[in-house]
């Protein structure tokens, strides 16, 4: 249930640590929509100013809410996308992936899951400017005519918790995006790292949008470590709340880390996009990690 002491006004930003902490149990009998707290008059009064918002109120409805997983996909065969699939399978009710050129018949992976309603396949890569393929997927996904999107990365399982709780997330009628903790896993699925570098689990990270047609929706024009979600969704009312996500990126060989520094170091070679001391604590001998506990 929601703990009305926990209950603050959502000031900024996706991803950003916010003083909202919606306790979600999982059993959610209560509507979450009084943990969203508005700062100045009532809704009705910033409609009648505001044309846009009526037709975004239009837009909330709390059910029947059709819930779109979408993927940017690369030569994922052999790694994590056959069990993140299969997963999203038994939660959403779409999936819209976009494979970036895949060489290793990821395509044909994904086909083999009904859920999988759109696949785009680009002919040349867009990896390196990734505002592009962030933009193509979100356009693919739209073109679904989704209610709430689900914004998923072939290396990322969300908890059991979590699964139960998105139905009662998405039928709601005032938040229109939600953030999880996600967890750098190590070397295997029992830790997650935590260092003064690798603190992703500390923040929220904003992951599932409420799709509205009128609203303008736009990425920040990066080549590299693009939000998730398009930028403007920082103007929309959110909560943000304690449920895990494993993120896998890390959780495989030294071999495969080491691949992945070289390549963060070959489309970034001057920290442009990131930081270059986060980079080389990829390779970290002897990194502090914590054991991983599904339940908070």
């Amino acid at each position: 249930m929601l703990d009305p002491k926990k209950r603050t006004q959502h000031i900024r930003g996706l991803g950003m640590q916010t003083d909202i902490r919606v306790d979600v149990p999982s059993a959610l009998t209560e509507s979450i929509a009084d943990s969203v707290v508005h700062s100045k008059g009532t809704e009705e009064q910033r409609e009648r100013s505001n044309p846009v918002s009526s037709s975004i109120r239009r837009v909330r409805k709390s059910k029947g809410n059709k819930l779109t997983a979408m993927l940017q996909v690369r030569n994922e065969r052999g790694r994590y996308l056959e069990e993140v699939l299969g997963d999203l399978s038994e939660f959403v009710d779409e999936i819209v992936i976009v494979d970036d050129a895949s060489t290793d018949g990821t395509p044909d992976l994904c086909r083999a899951y009904p859920k999988v309603v759109r696949l785009e396949v680009l002919e040349k890569p867009l990896f390196a400017e990734e505002w592009r393929l962030r933009n193509a997927l979100w356009q693919a996904a739209v073109s679904t005519s989704p209610d709430w999107m689900l914004s998923v990365d072939a290396d990322e399982l969300y908890s059991s918790e979590a699964k139960e709780a998105i139905r009662t997330l998405i039928n709601q009628e005032h938040a229109d995006w939600v953030a999880f903790r996600f967890y750098d896993m190590w070397g295997g699925r029992t830790h997650y790292r935590d260092d003064e570098l690798w603190g992703l689990h500390r923040r929220h990270t904003a992951s599932l949008v409420r799709y509205m047609p009128n609203y303008p929706y736009f990425y920040p024009q990066q080549n590299h470590h693009v939000p998730r979600l398009p930028l403007s969704c920082t103007g929309l009312p959110g909560i943000s709340t304690e449920l895990k996500v494993q993120h896998l990126g890390w959780a495989g060989s030294l071999e495969d880390r080491v691949r992945k520094y070289l390549r963060y170091k070959r489309i970034d070679p001057n920290g442009q996009w990131g930081s270059l001391e986060h980079y080389e604590s990829i390779l970290d001998p002897e990194p502090r990690l914590v054991p991983w506990k599904e339940e908070r």
